[in-house]
This record gives structure tokens, sequence and C-alpha cells, in this order.
């Protein structure tokens, strides 16, 4: 790569939403490259995880250190680190997990480092790093969420990528080459695509991987797929594994101490009031100060959820965020509106104007008919979605399968009066105009099959 005036390019930075591959992708060109199947004029691939230099900086017994200590703490094996220091050296240093290392670097004011055997802070051989006083020869690549590589001053940095994820050939490459048995690879890739809502979100990897997951399961059992795939199953799912992911990646949980405390109710509970807010105010964007008056750390909602995503300001200098995808942002709406009904008995979509007997108290009927009313009244496509969220979340395998004992205890009660809430769906798919009809009929769907 080369810089506008014919330079070489020093620092790439590589950005994208959550799971959307930044880690397989260095894994991939480090092993092609130690394969040499790429990149063979690179002498050294280094990776210097920021996750790794976070937990360095953490240690109970934490000093100072030099980058030659720094890697020969991962890699005992380097013995020669001068062959570094040589002029013609050719090296890649590769620093990953930058929304990991959660520190805030001092870019004007740390101390320059010139070489690789002066100790130093960790944030300052960090910084060192980036401004290229140390590697000064080598290539940098970093990576990480764009809320995090936004603080990097746009100086030190040449080329910004963003990883899209797969394009419709390598979504069915991937389900395809996942499984040895190719019927149920086959059987997947055509049940997946049955759910248009699905193949656009199948465009991110870790949601490719979900749908392996689930449907490997549910194809073992005879007679599945007849039916198209709910959507609300699959949202519940990303929030569930990235809130999980959350708990290990950024906090250093076991897999057996996964267990979602206030801590990460209120943060899903405040999150969804804020995606709430948005669908009510027709909006697929929010800013910072939103953040804080909802009492939420903006670096746990736009980095550590996994849920949100940093996008390009339409105002310059007014940092703008926005949920992965707008149907999630639906979804997420929607979930607030149940969990204020379920564990508050409140029907937030309740309107003064509605007659009194079409709110039916805080029955699940009455939630339905006011979700129906609110979506019959508005556009088309304001908030068909989010009826349809709503009615997947009314159905046991949602809240009372998948959703008890993360969100509320495994003891919380069934939801009462769904016949009656699946009698007015019913009702509203005979009485609406033809324009509604095919999503009212989605919502019941989502409301009573049983199987995802």
């Amino acid at each position: 790569l080369q810089k506008d005036d014919g330079s070489p390019v020093r620092t790439v930075v590589t950005t994208g939403i959550a799971g959307v591959g930044m880690s397989v992708s260095v894994a991939k060109f480090s092993l092609d490259w130690a394969e040499e199947r790429a990149n063979r004029d690179l002498q050294y691939v280094i990776k210097l995880s920021l996750k790794s230099l976070w937990f360095l900086r953490n240690r109970s017994n934490a000093v100072n250190m030099s980058v030659s200590e720094a890697i020969n703490y991962y890699y005992s094996g380097v013995k020669d680190f001068k062959l570094l220091d040589e002029e013609n050296t050719k090296v890649l240093v590769i620093m990953d997990s930058f929304d990991c290392y959660q520190a805030t670097l001092d870019w004007q004011n740390a101390p320059v480092i010139n070489d690789n055997y002066t100790r130093a802070p960790v944030d300052v051989l960090v910084v060192n790093i980036i401004r290229g006083n140390l590697f000064c020869g080598a290539r940098l690549w970093i990576l990480g969420r764009r809320a995090a590589v936004s603080q990097i001053p746009p100086e030190f940095v040449d080329v910004v990528t963003e990883l899209q994820g797969f394009s419709d050939e390598m979504k069915d490459e991937y389900l395809t080459k996942r499984f040895s048995n190719k019927q149920l690879a086959e059987n997947i890739v055509q049940h997946y695509k049955r759910t248009p809502t699905l193949r656009i979100l199948a465009r991110h990897p870790f949601f490719c991987w979900i749908l392996a997951t689930v449907f490997d399961r549910c194809f073992q059992y005879q007679g599945y797929g007849t039916n198209p795939p709910r959507l609300t199953p699959f949202l519940i799912h990303i929030m569930i594994i990235q809130t999980n992911r959350r708990l290990r990646f950024y906090y250093g949980k076991a897999e057996n101490e996964l267990k979602w405390t206030d801590t990460e109710k209120k943060l899903l509970t405040k999150m969804a009031k804020l995606a709430f807010k948005m669908l009510e105010r027709n909006t697929n964007v929010f800013y910072e100060e939103e953040v804080k008056e909802l009492g939420l750390s903006l670096t746990e909602v736009v980095m550590f959820s996994g849920l949100c995503t940093e996008v390009c300001p339409p105002v310059p200098g007014r940092r703008t965020f926005c949920f992965i995808h707008y149907t999630f942002q639906e979804f997420m709406a929607s979930l607030y509106v149940f969990l204020m009904f379920y564990l508050e008995s409140k029907n937030i979509l309740d309107s003064s104007s509605l007659p009194k007997h079409l709110t039916l108290g805080k029955s699940a009927a009455g939630l339905v008919k006011c979700a129906v009313v609110k979506t019959l009244s508005l556009p088309l496509g304001r908030y068909e979605m989010f009826l349809r969220y709503l009615c997947g979340l009314l159905s046991s395998a949602c809240y009372f399968t998948l959703l008890r004992g993360f969100l509320y205890p495994h003891n919380s009660p069934k939801v009462m009066g769904l016949d009656v809430a699946q009698q007015l769906l019913e009702q509203a798919i005979h009485t609406a105009t033809a324009d509604r009809v095919d999503n009212l009929k989605e919502c019941l769907r989502e409301m009573i099959q049983d199987d995802d």
C-alpha cells in the first residue's frame, strides 16, 4: 500500500462491528504468512495484542517494561531481538483487540521512547508504537471497534478499512463447509433463506455461526423445516451470546462464571429503553448525551456490549452511534415493552386516546391490542417489525425458555391471556387492509409456532 504522495503506508486501522471477523482475519493473515502463501516479503510478523498489553499493565506486580520485554513475555522463544533493529528488516506488528485497552492514552504528553529497550509504563509504550517512535521501520496493523480506534489521532493513521462481513456466496460457503453431512448443509442453507431478515443478518459471520448452531440442533428433530424459521429466537441468541462474550472478553469471566448480575440486566434494560425511544422518534442513530441521560457508560454501550457501533457522523464533530442493525434496534425496543409488562405489570403502549375496552387492563391481550392499534395507525413499515418481535417475545419458547435465568429468575411465572391475544391477532388479520395482512400473519406465527 502507498499513500497519495507515493510513500509507503505504515499504519492501517481495521474496524467493524462485534463478530464481523477481525480476529479471524488476523489468524488467517498470520497462517498464510507462516505457511508462505502470502506476504513473503515480511521477515517477521509480531502479534502484540492490546488485550495482552492490558493484562500486563494491570498485573498486581506490574512494573515498567520495554517493548522487547513485552514481546519476550509472550514469545519466550525470541532470543535475537536485535534483528528487529536492523534498518532493512521488514516487520509487521499486529495490534488487535484495541477496544480491550481501556485506559485513556495521552497522545500529546506521553514521553518519547526511541528504542526497544527503554522501560516505561505500558500506556507510554502503546502511544510510542502508534506514533512511530518504536518499531519505526515496521508496518503497523491495528484492529478494533470504531468507538475504540477513533481515539487515535488521524495523523498517526494512513489507511482505515472496515470489514463488511460475508457476501451471499461466502454465507453459503461457510454453512456448506461447516458440516460434513452435505444434505444437512443444503437443508440449512435453503431454510435460512426462507426468511429475508435472516438472509440480511447472515452477512455477519458470528450470526452465520448462530444459524449453523441452532439449525444443526433443530434438524435433528423429525419433520423440522416445514415452517419458515422464526426471527425472535435468533435476536435473543445474539443478545445472550454478545453479553456472555462481554463478560468473558472484558471482565475475564470463565465459562462457568457467566451468571448475569443486576449490572447486565440494568445495562440491557436501559439499552432497550434507548431503542424504544429511538423507535418513537423514528431515528436509527443516537448520541453520547442520550447514553448519559440513561446513566450508562458510553464504553459499555458502544464497545463492550457488542450490540452497538459508531458510525460516520452526519454532523462533523458529533460522535454518532447505532445498533448493529436496525432490525436489532426494533427487537430491543420490543424487549423493553415486554420487560415493562412482564416484570413491572406496565403497558407502556397504553394510551388514553384508546377506548378503555381496548386496553384490557394489564393483560397480554391488552398489550398486543395496543401494539396492533399503534402499528396500524402509523405508516406501513414504521412499527411492523417491532410488533412481530413483541409477539415473538410473548411466545413461551422465547420468554420462558430462552430468557428465563438471564433477565429474570427461573421461577418467574408464565404470561396469562395469550389465547385471547391470539384471537385478537386473528381478528386483525381478517379486518386489516391487504398491505398489512402478511406481517400480521407473521406476528401470529412468531407467537404460536413451536419450533425455531
